[in-house]
This record gives C-alpha cells, sequence and structure tokens, in this order.
C-alpha cells in the first residue's frame, strides 16, 4: 500500500538531512586532507592519490575540493605537486598546465614531445597512470580559469618564428619527401619540428584525424582506441639527419629512416610492429659506424 503523505514527506525530509550530514562530513574530510603538513600530505598521496583522481571523475559535487587535493609529478620536481603549486609558479602565461599521459614515468620524463617546453621553462604534469589518467585527465578540462592542455595535442612553444619553419620546411623539402616515400604508410606525414632541442625525431599523433577526439570516450568504455595515425618530426640541425640529407646510398638510408621513426616510437611507448628488423637495422648501422 501507498504510504501516507505525511509519512513520506518525512521520509524525504529525513533523506535529505541524511544527505546534507552525509555531504558535509565529506567537506570536513577533505578539508582536513587539504590542510595536512607536507609530510603527512605526502603520505597519503602515496596511498589514496588514485582513489582522489576517480573521485574527481565521479564526484561532480566535490570535484572542485578533489582538485585541491589530488597531486601529480612533475617534469620540475622529483616530489608530486598539486595544482596550486603548479600555478603559483606561474610558468605558463596563458593559464594553461601542460601534462603528458603515458606508462612510464621515465619514458614520459625524457620524451622528446617535452624539449621545447623545458627550453622555454615550462613545467609539464608527468602522469604515468595511463589506464585512470586517460579517462580523468580529459574531463576536469580546466581549474581556477587554468586550463588542461596535453601537450601531444597542440603545437609546443616556439622557439622560431612561422616563417623561419616555413622557410626551414622548404629547405628540406627534399629530404622530407625523401622519408616519406620509404616510410609509406607508416606515418601519416614528415615534417620538420619546432618541438626538438637534442632529439633527432619524435612523434605526434595527427589531431585532425576525427577519431584523435575519441580516445578519452574509449577509454572511458574500457576499450581499446582506434589507432591514429601518426607523424614523423625530424630535428634539421641534429647531427644524424644533416649526415642523412648528404646520404646518398639509398639502402642505407632506407635503414635509417625506419630507425629514426622506430626509436621515436619507442621514446614515447609506442610499440613497434617489426622488433626483428629494428634490431637489425640497429646492428647494421653500429657495424658500419665503427668499421
Amino acid at each position: 500500500e501507498d504510504l501516507p503523505l505525511n509519512v513520506s514527506r518525512e521520509i524525504l525530509q529525513e533523506n535529505r538531512i541524511l544527505a546534507n550530514i552525509k555531504q558535509n562530513s565529506v567537506k570536513k574530510i577533505l578539508d582536513a586532507i587539504k590542510n595536512l603538513n607536507t609530510e603527512d600530505a605526502k603520505i597519503f598521496s602515496d596511498q589514496y592519490n588514485r582513489l582522489i583522481k576517480e573521485g574527481i571523475f565521479t564526484d561532480y559535487i566535490n570535484k572542485q575540493k578533489l582538485l585541491e587535493i589530488v597531486r601529480y609529478k612533475s617534469s620540475n620536481s622529483k616530489d608530486v605537486i598539486t595544482l596550486d603549486e603548479y600555478i603559483s609558479r606561474g610558468n605558463s602565461e596563458k593559464k594553461e598546465i601542460y601534462y603528458i599521459i603515458g606508462k612510464d614515468e621515465n619514458l614520459l620524463r625524457n620524451s622528446p614531445l617535452l624539449e621545447a617546453y623545458k627550453k622555454s621553462g615550462i613545467e609539464v604534469l608527468i602522469m604515468d597512470d595511463d589506464e585512470i589518467d586517460s579517462i580523468v585527465t580529459p574531463t576536469i578540462q580546466e581549474y581556477k580559469e587554468w586550463k588542461f592542455i596535453d601537450v601531444t595535442a597542440v603545437n609546443p612553444p616556439q622557439n622560431k618564428s612561422e616563417d623561419e619553419l616555413k622557410q626551414m620546411q622548404k629547405e628540406h623539402e627534399k629530404l622530407l619527401k625523401s622519408l616519406k616515400e620509404v616510410l609509406k604508410d607508416e606515418v601519416k606525414d614528415v615534417k620538420i619540428s619546432s618541438r626538438l632541442a637534442e632529439s633527432a625525431s619524435c612523434v605526434i599523433k595527427d589531431m585532425s584525424d576525427p577519431m584523435a577526439g575519441m580516445e578519452a570516450m574509449f577509454a572511458q568504455l574500457g576499450k581499446e582506441a582506434p589507432k591514429i595515425p601518426l607523424i614523423l618530426e625530424i630535428n634539421p640541425e641534429h647531427e644524424l639527419v644533416v649526415s642523412l640529407e648528404k646520404l646518398k646510398d639509398k639502402e642505407l638510408f632506407n635503414k635509417i629512416a625506419h630507425t629514426l621513426l622506430d626509436s621515436a616510437k619507442l621514446q614515447e611507448g609506442i610499440e613497434i610492429e617489426n622488433k626483428a628488423s629494428f634490431v637489425k637495422n640497429i646492428s647494421e648501422l653500429t657495424k658500419r659506424a665503427i668499421s
């Protein structure tokens, strides 16, 4: 039977009271966590940071407070830092929080994709818990008017002007065309890089591909995202690339071209399809170098 109207109202009122008590308790706990001293905060982060990230994704009501206490590794620090600490350093004039996601902290810290940021003194958050970061981080969007920016999805800080880049692209047009012909369907394009300072090459995803913006959605569904075409970027000032451009031996050119691509993939934690061929190329190139 239906409950009398006055009883239903009492139950609803009790539920509201309980919900308020629960919410107030959660706020007090989160405030207490936020005010932990440095040592205790580190201990808490080591144990529960992953749960905090999950809360950011699932608890919309407390999302802001959770963002105040979550901690991330950073390209500028050995210790994990809060988003407020990142902002306080003021290393981005555009109010942007830069991050890179992957499975291996060491690979991420040494990624060629960060070279332009390091050169410009811009801090990047290192998110090496790919399983959860790839789902949660794209949903954050912004924190205190600072936008979250995936370094793999945008152009890097420009150390060269657009005119300089266009001129370099034109000067090395023949090399770029030859590399693309050798690598064929393995890459969508080969370009001169503005993000490399030390490395010879790097790979980036083609963010113009319709599937590029759907990676987070596939991750949320627990499904593997379709492969997004890769773009190979080369550093024309690197000694290897300078030598490659002068090379007349087509067979050796092909080996170096594939080595540039495969090594760039490995630096980003991307599986290479033909490991045996990569090892063979490295062996052959080493042999020629010491002979």
